[in-house]
């Protein structure tokens, strides 16, 4: 007999009803998880409110020279020079209002409209040459070859790890979105549910000492059931049974215990989930059917239900792949900027609509920038890039970080028109750390070199470009 996916809820539920001696509630455990993490909701939206910080990783290094560029006819001259058959026609450039603290202008690849006009609201801003660094950069030590380097600098698996654990001269596994969970969840997530929401499965960024991402899909409801565990067939109801069955027996040894016990949670923080986003139901905006639009879109769902599921506090991550473009980066980037730029135009048009525009910031990560010079079909990896920061509290419309000038000899290049970052991972993050809500006195457990770079003490934000 077919079975609604209702029934399927309901047979969930009389499991749990079943399940005493795994120590798993009674019927009304369902209800009980959503009772309190609304309560836990409630009393932390009291003192603070609701944000989240939403991560996007442009995974294999974007050519972030050709996103921003510089428009004054002076330094796009020297841009256009250095990238040869690289360079953006000066005509093709979107235009952004105002100029940077140097007086200078710039402009967004052709495909990025939306962002534009973020930028042009105030509601998103661009973050220059910022990179991993092990301490502040000194142009001389640097010249000298004497510089205290990154691990594996120019290395995609150590890069894309550094961005992610903030730690650039040692090699960890815990990221410091995980460490910051690990402060305000201590390893006790609401329902069952982590803080931190990968729609990228596991990663270093959201993984903690004691806490993990809870990894969702960008199709359907998100968190998919125990395979074969949802069949509506007989098949689907004989893996069912056989399931309830054994988490339901008592085990006397403590190893399969301890699995049927987070077994059963699995299950019971599935059914939440999905039991929240169906009420939470779609997003009040449209979303276009890329992959990206569509993670975004499950971001915004999961944000419209975080009352259900009890936080206060989130962050997400999505990942983007194909920016290692050793060729052909003028195409490929033609091609895919203009679906970051839908993405994130329709989420933060959705978070505008939800009221959830100033709780809400998203930021842009990479493994490193690239070489401005080209190799003949494309650019190879480089180091400082420039990234995007978007929301209703970012201070937008403006220019934040140091555009490097572009100069044969500057003593910013380490050679093929690789710039060495002046503004570190750890300040960009500082900034949305604090942001979020993490004191001062633990951002040095959230990012354990971050006094290096910011003096903790002073009082003002690290680079200032989210409000208060």
């Amino acid at each position: 007999m077919m079975r609604k996916p209702h029934d399927r809820v309901l047979s969930r539920r009389r499991f749990l009803q079943h399940s005493c001696s795994l120590g798993v509630a009674s019927a009304t455990l369902g209800s009980s998880l959503l009772q309190l993490g609304l309560a836990r909701q409630a009393s932390a939206q009291s003192e603070d409110g609701y944000k989240a910080l939403v991560c996007i990783l442009l995974a294999g290094g974007n050519d972030s020279y050709n996103m921003l560029v510089p428009t004054d006819a002076d330094l796009y001259g020297r841009y256009a020079d250095i990238r040869s058959d690289l360079a953006l026609p000066r005509e093709s450039l979107l235009m952004l209002p105002g100029t940077d603290g140097a007086g200078r202008s710039f402009g967004l690849h052709p495909g990025m409209p939306g962002l534009r006009s973020l930028f042009e609201s105030g509601q998103a801003a661009t973050l220059a040459n910022v990179g991993t660094l092990r301490s502040p950069m000194d142009s001389a030590a640097l010249a000298s070859g004497s510089a205290a380097l990154p691990l594996g600098l120019f290395s995609h698996s150590d890069q894309i790890q550094q961005w992610q654990t903030a730690v650039s001269d040692e090699r960890i596994a815990q990221g410091w979105g995980g460490r910051i969970a690990d402060i305000l969840e201590g390893g006790n997530p609401a329902n069952g549910i982590s803080m931190n929401v990968s729609l990228a499965g596991n990663n270093t960024f959201q993984s903690g000492s004691v806490s993990t991402p809870y990894a969702i899909s960008s199709s359907g409801d998100g968190a998919p059931a125990l395979a074969g565990y949802d069949g509506n067939d007989e098949e689907g109801e004989f893996t069912r049974t056989a399931i309830d069955s054994l988490l339901a027996s008592s085990q006397e040894k403590i190893f399969r215990r301890e699995y049927s016990k987070r077994l059963s949670s699995a299950i019971e923080s599935q059914v939440v989930f999905v039991e929240a986003l169906v009420a939470a139901g779609e997003p009040p905006t449209a979303f276009s059917d890329g992959p990206f639009s569509a993670a975004l879109r499950q971001v915004a769902r999961v944000i419209a239900a975080r009352g259900s599921l009890g936080a206060n506090r989130q962050t997400f991550f999505v990942t983007v792949g194909g920016w290692d473009h050793h060729d052909d980066v003028i195409d490929n980037q033609a091609a895919m900027l203009p679906a970051i730029d839908a993405g994130l135009l329709e989420f933060q048009t959705a978070m505008n609509a939800m009221g959830m525009a100033e709780s809400v910031t998203t930021f842009t990560t990479s493994d490193f920038g690239r070489t401005l010079t080209s190799n003949g079909k494309g650019s190879d990896h480089g180091w400082g890039g420039h990234h995007l920061i978007m929301g209703g509290a970012v201070n937008g419309g403006q220019f934040y970080g140091d555009y490097p000038d572009i100069y044969p000899g500057n003593p910013l290049d380490v050679g093929r028109g690789i710039y060495a970052p002046t503004t570190s991972v750890d300040e960009y993050f500082a900034e949305l750390a604090l942001w979020f809500g993490v004191s001062t006195t633990d951002l040095t457990t959230v990012l354990p070199n971050v006094e290096r770079f910011v003096n903790l003490g002073a009082g003002t934000a690290p680079l200032g470009f989210l409000q208060g």
